[in-house]
């Protein structure tokens, strides 16, 4: 006859067995758990700079091609009979507000960014943003007086840079 014993439970060493193997299962899962949240904001982050990029290259890309260019723009500078286009890539002294040509961007840095009237953009704390213009006709095969290049870097508040540009043409 065959004695069976019933059943009492488990036994402490399948206990501990149990609880070590729990832990460390929970600790692996928080962790990857944790690094996805920290991931997920970086796409929101990702637009908002892109949205910000869009805003200055629109306001820019309204502006006249150079300091000289007729408003307008129904001539160009540095053709026969027109104005000289300026050497200087630069401001001449106005205000943001007052910006009206593409050289006026150059060397812009702004933290917090502003609109065209000079006022902080609201959502975008904690977003910075530097503007570069340089001439780059010769990159397209073109005089190299007759494109200039705007670039747009915006820095996240994570520290993350979005590099955008544009070309805006003397035609």
């Amino acid at each position: 006859m065959l004695n069976l014993k019933p059943n009492l439970g488990f036994t402490l060493v399948e206990l501990i067995i149990t609880v070590v193997l729990s832990g460390i299962a929970m600790v692996m899962f928080v962790g990857i758990y944790a690094s996805t949240q920290v991931k997920s904001v970086s796409p929101v982050i990702q637009v908002k700079a892109a949205e910000l990029a869009q805003a200055y290259l629109e306001e820019i890309s309204l502006k006249r091609f150079d300091e000289n260019s007729p408003i307008g723009n129904q001539f160009r500078c540095d053709q026969p009979s027109q104005p000289i286009c300026s050497n200087s890539l630069t401001s001449e002294g106005e205000t943001r507000n007052r910006f009206d040509d593409v050289d006026d961007y150059n060397a812009l840095n702004e933290s917090p960014p502003r609109d065209t009237l000079d006022n902080i953009r609201n959502g975008f704390n904690g977003f910075d943003v530097n503007i570069s213009v340089n001439y780059a006709g010769g990159d397209q095969g073109f005089n190299p007086r007759d494109l200039k290049r705007i670039q747009v870097t915006v820095t996240s508040p994570e520290d993350d840079q979005f590099i955008f540009s544009m070309y805006k043409g003397n035609f």
